[in-house]
């Protein structure tokens, strides 16, 4: 059933053709999405603003304005905000995104009087000290400002300005720098802040206003898909002996998400990534590089786009696998009335 569909997939796409619809997908990224990501939930009166830091961000880089309405009065978004750290309460956005890598991050769900103090040269720490043998020991943001209640200037992540709006609701300005005119940094480097940065303030947004990230129901359904999906890539490794070997590289990919990251989530993404990247190949062969520059092109526009990128990917897989299977019921039950009609055309 899986094997079909990645068969079919993978023979659908010709390179020369993806490619073409990459270079498309780069041009419309360029000239409406970027631009939409600098400016995120702002309004023109607030890129103008003036704000906390200005004057610390570099004269020769680009300017991001990206803002969000937070229905919690400044006091209590200031809570959850100067929270923030790796060794804290987490940066409320994608941790299986960041625990890829093992950086072993977790989001907190309540306000810590523990972490609620910070002091210029403190800094968010975004990876453990102890992080590849020490590499992680200066992985700290330093505060560069802070005015409790209002402002949080820090080194990489740029300014967060709380504006009271009215005693119960807040609007977060976060002004940072923006890739300059190079378009590698800003086809890599902005769209990864940009995917993190956003998911922060909406996952900020969801706590300082007591409510969950997402509905449980959708969430749970997401889960679903994603271990139907891990499932069927183990499986398909397991079924024909030739690929069993294979099964190897997404079994690595997913140790420094389970070993570092102490994250389930991430791991299982790590191995489904690698084990439909490994498979296509195996099945397909050399045919699979346009259907994977096109799945690729999804996967990252998904993050860009979606406010829930982990529930938009978990309801994909599980609609995927729910289509191949009524699909291989649908003629399984052709192919048994073929059967039983031929069967009555002899007997007469």
């Amino acid at each position: 059933m899986a094997r079909t569909v990645i068969s079919g997939v993978g023979k659908a796409v010709r390179l020369p053709y993806a490619a073409l619809i990459v270079l498309l997908l780069v041009a419309v990224y360029w000239v409406v999405i970027h631009p939409w990501m600098t400016t995120w939930g702002s309004t023109a009166a607030e890129q103008q603003m003036a704000l906390p830091g200005d004057e610390l961000l570099p004269k020769d880089t680009g300017i991001s304005t990206k803002a969000i309405t937070i229905n919690a009065p400044p006091e209590v978004v200031w809570q959850w905000l100067v929270q923030i750290g790796q060794d804290r309460a987490g940066f409320y956005s994608y941790d299986w995104l960041a625990n890829l890598t093992g950086a072993d991050i977790h989001s907190a769900d309540e306000i810590h009087p523990e972490w609620q103090h910070l002091v210029v040269g403190d800094g968010w720490r975004t990876v453990p000290a102890g992080y590849l043998w020490g590499v992680g020991k200066d992985a700290l943001s330093p505060v560069l400002m802070i005015e409790p209640g209002h402002a949080l200037v820090l080194e990489m992540f740029g300014a967060h300005v709380l504006v009271p709006v009215d005693e119960h609701t807040t609007r977060l300005i976060v002004r940072g720098e923006s890739s300059p005119a190079n378009p590698l940094m800003t086809m890599i480097v902005d769209p990864i802040v940009f995917t993190m940065e956003r998911r922060m303030l909406l996952g900020l947004k969801a706590r300082a206003e007591g409510r969950p990230d997402a509905p449980a129901a959708l969430m749970a359904f997401a889960h679903l898909g994603w271990i139907a999906a891990g499932i069927t890539v183990a499986v398909l490794f397991v079924i024909e002996r030739r690929r069993r070997f294979w099964l190897v590289l997404p079994t690595v990919a997913a140790l420094p998400a389970l070993l570092m990251g102490h994250d389930i989530q991430a791991a299982l993404a790590a191995f489904i990534a690698v084990g439909i990247i490994v498979l296509g190949f195996l099945i397909v062969g050399r045919s699979w590089w346009g259907s994977l520059l096109i799945i690729a092109s999804i996967v990252l526009l998904t993050l860009l786009l979606a406010s829930e990128a982990y529930i938009a990917i978990g309801l994909a897989f599980a609609l995927l696998l729910l289509s191949a299977v009524v699909a291989t019921v649908a003629s399984h039950s052709r192919t048994v009335h073929d059967a039983i009609h031929q069967m009555d055309a002899v007997a007469r």
